[in-house]
């Protein structure tokens, strides 16, 4: 799929890397992404340092990504780090939101700017010429920076907001770059993965714009065999499309399979 427009997800934090609380951020995106036809080709996670920050998303930037999605860092403690990396890679000052700090303001009924307090003016902040687009579910905004063909969202780290920020600000902006249509099909081969492999591969050769991934970890011993799932995903710019070249694809796998001595059997996802 190393054609197709390529998302990057990093999650920030010394704190994940600590294993102090876990990443489920980026695997409830990925979720999300793959619904929409979307191709994740890298996630990892940061820590809460400058030079990491700028040199992990200033290669991603060069490597042609065509979205990265930050989650975390948008807070108001020292080491919240994203808006000001971000800034530096862009070349560009930082900027306070004016209309944001009003917001905060009519939300907590301060009456005069002097009274807002530091750490929601350094929530307000962004890149020169970066959008700020307001949090339904708390206070951090997402941040949308454009560096060359990049776009970079940068959300907060809270799961109800990242969720709130992604179907608001993230979602549709995705859906307009991947607007084909995604099918996919679960099956169970009775074939061990060393089989098994070398038929995805030579099926996702034989039909473009398919992916074919066993599920190693979901697997079951019988009586007759390895039963390994196996996840057939296709797209196209119509469902019928979509559909006939799932089908195209199943049947080759069918075809391949028998070859190794194994039927194929539909199951539910």
């Amino acid at each position: 799929m190393s054609d197709r427009p390529s998302i990057e997800i990093y999650s920030i934090g010394t704190e994940l890397l600590n294993g102090q609380i876990q990443d489920t951020n980026s695997f409830w995106m990925a979720q999300q992404i793959a619904a929409l036809g979307g191709y994740v080709r890298r996630i990892a996670i940061l820590d809460d340092d400058m030079a990491e920050l700028t040199g992990v998303l200033t290669d991603a930037c060069t490597r042609g990504t065509r979205v990265v999605i930050t989650t975390g860092g948008l807070g108001p403690t020292p080491d919240d780090m994203t808006v000001e990396a971000i800034a530096q890679i862009m070349g560009v000052q930082t900027e306070i939101d004016e209309s944001l700090v009003a917001r905060y303001m009519e939300s907590r009924n301060i009456a005069t700017r002097e009274d807002v307090n530091p750490g929601l003016v350094k929530m307000a902040t962004k890149p020169v010429g970066a959008w700020a687009h307001p949090n339904p579910a708390g206070v951090a905004p997402c941040v949308e920076s454009q560096i060359g063909d990049t776009t970079i969202f940068s959300l907060p780290g809270p799961p109800r907001e990242v969720e709130a920020l992604f179907r608001q600000s993230v979602e549709d902006r995705l859906a307009e770059i991947y607007d084909d249509v995604r099918l996919a099909l679960r099956v169970v081969v009775n074939l061990p993965e060393s089989q098994c492999g070398p038929i995805l591969q030579s099926v996702m050769e034989q039909c473009p714009n398919t992916y074919l991934k066993a599920f190693v970890a979901l697997s079951e011993r019988t009586a007759d065999g390895q039963r390994l799932p196996v996840d057939i995903v296709a797209w196209a710019r119509d469902e019928s499309d979509a559909r006939a070249l799932l089908d195209r694809a199943l049947a080759e796998f069918e075809k391949q399979a028998a070859e190794k001595g194994s039927a194929v059997e539909a199951i539910d996802d």
